[in-house]
């Protein structure tokens, strides 16, 4: 399980950032942007943990199926890393909410919280996608590209609904107003 990085923020905050919390009118503004700094560190996570779990085991069976001279499944996982690649950067670079001290369009906390919890449902798919990759790293090291293939195929749709899923996220943030 994650840890909740709203809570390791609150626990971090400075003494300015305290402070803060204590003038009227800005601490709103310093619990919205504390949890948009939250936001920000879960999304490098996932995207850390994209890398690490679904990215360098595909890696590893693009060289074993190099290494076999399979060339059909070199297409296949040229556009299944193309999609990780993808995902990888929207996700690091992705809106974070601008929540400002006088905004033109308020963004209220609970909306804040609500796209942490988004982003935070991001890395069930991101693990479901990593155990796949694993998998097809392990059947490519053994030869069985026809298995290979398969999961290729699962992690292209894997891919699909991630997406889907993340463009929905952009599409709720610019319902807000928070970009």
């Amino acid at each position: 399980m994650t840890v909740d990085l709203r809570d390791k923020v609150e626990e971090d905050r400075g003494l300015i950032k305290k402070i803060q919390l204590c003038i009227p009118g800005f601490r709103g503004y310093r619990q919205k942007e504390d949890i948009r700094i939250a936001d920000s560190m879960l999304r490098q996570q996932i995207a850390d943990e994209l890398k690490n779990t679904v990215l360098l085991p595909l890696e590893m069976t693009r060289e074993s199926a190099s290494r076999a001279l399979e060339l059909d499944l070199m297409n296949d996982l040229a556009a299944v890393i193309s999609q990780a690649k993808t995902a990888e950067a929207k996700i690091r670079h992705a809106e974070q909410g601008y929540t400002g001290i006088s905004p033109a369009a308020r963004i209220k906390k609970t909306e804040l919280n609500a796209l942490y919890e988004y982003d935070l449902a991001l890395i069930d798919g991101i693990r479901g996608l990593g155990d796949l990759a694993k998998a097809a790293s392990g059947s490519a090291g053994t030869g069985n590209f026809v298995k290979t293939a398969s999961l290729l195929r699962e992690i292209r749709e894997g891919f699909g609904e991630f997406t889907v899923i993340f463009d929905r996220r952009c599409v709720d943030m610019a319902g807000i107003g928070a970009f």
